[in-house]
């Protein structure tokens, strides 16, 4: 079990299973609130689940092309994210997690959106745009 909870512990959650991956985003959107890249853990949205604070959550609905729900604690801002039940997958926060996911970065993605300052230094796998592990 992998748990989870935003800064000030109103919002929890738990993954009953591995992640299918663990992906560093550059997107545009990503930096704006993140304040650089975002790491991500993507699994099957059965494997998620809210267990405390669902009433402590806000949400950001993004217009196309994005499609994720961007997903806050409203006392004290944290990045949640959450379940997405149209893709029927999940999509967290690394920055969220209290425990060790189990999982190791396997890919970069939106790197065609990566600003020009940053230069990425490892070997992982790098797409220009979205990639989604089975």
């Amino acid at each position: 079990m992998i748990h989870g909870s935003c800064l000030c512990k109103k919002v929890k959650f738990e993954i009953s299973r591995k992640p299918n991956s663990l992906s560093h985003c550059h997107c545009s959107r990503c930096r704006k609130s993140t304040g650089h890249q975002a790491a991500f853990l993507i699994g099957n949205i059965r494997d998620f689940s809210m267990t405390e604070g669902v009433d402590c959550l806000t949400h950001y609905k993004p217009e196309v092309p994005w499609t994720l729900t961007r997903s806050f604690c409203k006392h004290c801002g944290s990045a949640i994210g959450g379940a997405e039940p149209d893709a029927g997958i999940y999509v967290v926060p690394v920055s969220a997690l209290d425990d060790d996911p189990g999982v190791k970065p396997i890919v970069h993605i939106h790197v065609d959106s990566k600003p020009d300052w940053y230069d990425i230094h490892d070997d992982i796998r790098q797409f220009a745009g979205d990639y989604i592990a089975g």
